[in-house]
């Protein structure tokens, strides 16, 4: 079975050699620095047991946490010199920088630099959570935008082929042929069939014959039948529907 996590950190000669190196430069050593010291004096390579390479495996991650943190003071010394507003535990270290460096004050400057260096590791994560949450909100709203526009869509495509298919209905139903290359007309026919339908119900006649049926379809029915019925009265010795439209005609 595969292991989680990072794999388990193997010292080779020349890490063994560095670490020598780091601890013998330090002006100040633990506990564990000082029996890992020991140790790489008095044992090769070769001879070191696997309760000798745990000490010393615990010696070397210090060793790179202790140098990470080395690292935060030119960081430091950097924004001091930028004039940036500095925070109390960055003072705090150049304060301690600044005393003459015994054990008790290498030491307060370690812990000084540990505790500045969880701070700031907390501030990354803080700001990288925010900032992960800022683009999730932008691509769930844009997702969602994008998906309200594609329903939009959806639902107007919908609409076409259907008035496409009632459309075609019609035209086959009445024997009207449709020349794909002159939809405009098309466009006229119904636009002018809408008008003349829009016109009929504001009528006079068609408000009448509504008022009578209450009922459009049996209004449209009587509206119609009035006009088939208007040749049939006379108006004098002229039929009445002919007066009536040349009194129209002649009121234009």
């Amino acid at each position: 079975m595969a292991t989680r996590g990072r794999p388990a950190k193997v010292l080779t000669p020349n890490d063994l050699l560095t670490l020598q190196q780091f601890l013998e430069n330090l002006p100040y050593l633990k506990k564990n620095q000082k029996l890992a010291t020991s140790l790489l004096h008095s044992k090769e390579f070769s001879e070191l047991d696997e309760k000798d390479l745990s000490l010393l495996k615990i010696v070397h991650r210090e060793k790179t946490q202790f140098q990470q943190r080395q690292a935060l003071i030119t960081q430091i010394q950097i924004k001091k010199r930028n004039q940036q507003q500095l925070l109390a535990n960055e003072i705090e270290i150049l304060q301690l920088l600044e005393q003459e460096q015994d054990q008790d004050t290498f030491f307060r400057l370690d812990r000084a630099l540990e505790s500045y260096q969880k701070i700031e590791k907390a501030a990354l994560e803080n700001r990288i959570r925010l900032e992960n949450e800022h683009k999730r909100d932008i691509l769930n709203k844009t997702n969602k935008a994008l998906t309200e526009a594609q329903k939009k869509r959806n639902a107007e495509n919908q609409l076409k082929y259907a008035l496409g298919g009632m459309i075609l209905s019609i035209w086959k139903h009445f024997q009207v042929g449709i020349d794909p290359n002159n939809l405009k007309k098309v466009e006229n026919i119904i636009e002018s069939s809408l008008l003349s339908n829009s016109k009929i119900r504001n009528s006079a006649l068609y408000q009448e014959a509504f008022a009578m049926t209450q009922d459009h379809k049996e209004a449209k029915k009587l509206f119609f039948l009035a006009l088939e019925k208007l040749p049939t009265y006379n108006f004098g010795q002229e039929k009445f529907h002919k007066a009536l439209l040349k009194s129209v005609y002649k009121s234009q």
